[in-house]
């Protein structure tokens, strides 16, 4: 039956399926078949290069397993005009018997293909719906700990945490500008540098006059959307982002991550509506695909219950009804 299936954990949901990663650096050949470089508008590095003289270092993607899960269910990043960070977060651990350079990490997100896709929800399933929106400009992001010496890359994970992705065209160096409903794929590179020659501008950064290597990890695709589509996506961020606590404990304090997820990751409810909406009302508006007892559930409802004083930020300079004085928190 249908409550029974409700049952079943995210884990069980899913295939288990043992997946190959490989730590060594692809050949560019195989760079360009996986990201589809054979289209002039698919870019293959950002900017434009070459793998560049050769350089020892091997790249391990951390955390994998939870890539892999997030991967089997078809990946979805949110993106805002502010900014949004990824979550599962591109970590990686660097190895290298070179002792006497520094090594500059960068990670950028390119276009896996030329296509636009739409999601079809009676099918839980992606579906291309037209060609690619011409792609934004392509931008390395430089990780803020670069440069690494030797026993710095051998003691740390490089995790990118703080990149942000976003569908405005904003001069932070920490953004990646990405196309909604588009997939993507992130890479990492390493750029060696002698120790008297270091990099003053990381935004002047051409690949293609480095000594540098890329590395691709297919399981880190993600669609790039504005809100989650997959409600299985959703559900999963929840139970595994560590910045959804509250969503999981309901003593769990709000984050910032909490607040973006509701505001940012379902559609805004039109300002005339907030003075009809209980709490309750406006997460039905905003996940139409749970049931009751979803919305009820420690998952999606956190405990003590928001306020209408939750959405004062909405837009309300149209006019509209008179709202009734904010409902008071329970203890």
């Amino acid at each position: 039956s249908s409550t029974g299936r409700n049952r079943f954990s995210i884990d069980e949901l899913l295939v288990k399926r043992e997946r190959l990663i490989s730590t060594t650096p692809p050949l560019k050949d195989q760079l360009k078949e996986e990201l589809g470089e054979e289209s002039p508008s698919v870019p293959f590095t950002s900017p434009e290069g070459s793998l560049g003289r050769p350089m020892e270092v091997e790249c391990r993607l951390e955390g994998k397993e939870l890539w892999a899960k997030f991967f089997d269910l078809g990946t979805e990043m949110i993106i805002t005009k502010s900014g949004r960070r990824m979550f599962p977060t591109v970590k990686v651990s660097l190895h290298t018997s070179d002792t006497q350079g520094l090594f500059y990490v960068f990670l950028d997100v390119v276009p896996v293909d030329q296509k636009r896709y739409r999601y079809i929800y009676n099918k839980s399933s992606w579906l291309a719906a037209g060609k690619a929106e011409p792609s934004p400009q392509a931008r390395l992001y430089m990780h803020p700990d670069s440069p690494f010496t030797h026993d710095q890359l051998q003691k740390q994970v490089i995790s990118f945490e703080k990149a942000k992705l976003t569908n405005n065209d904003v001069e932070k160096s920490n953004h990646l500008i990405l196309n909604s409903m588009h997939k993507y794929q992130p890479r990492v590179h390493v750029v060696r540098r002698e120790k008297n020659n270091p990099i003053d501008d990381p935004l002047t950064v051409r690949l293609s006059d480095e000594s540098f290597r890329s590395f691709v990890f297919e399981e880190t695709q993600f669609m790039a959307v504005t809100a989650y589509q997959n409600q299985l996506i959703t559900k999963l961020k929840i139970e595994k982002n560590p910045f959804a606590k509250g969503f999981r404990d309901p003593g769990g304090r709000d984050t910032e991550y909490e607040s973006d997820l509701r505001m940012d990751s379902r559609p805004l409810v039109p300002p005339s509506f907030c003075n009809i909406f209980t709490p309750q009302a406006l997460l039905a508006h905003s996940y139409p695909y749970l049931s009751s007892s979803d919305l009820l559930g420690k998952h999606l409802f956190p405990s003590p219950p928001f306020s209408l004083q939750s959405f004062s930020s909405l837009d309300t300079s149209q006019s509209v009804p008179q709202s009734p004085p904010p409902t008071s928190k329970t203890p």
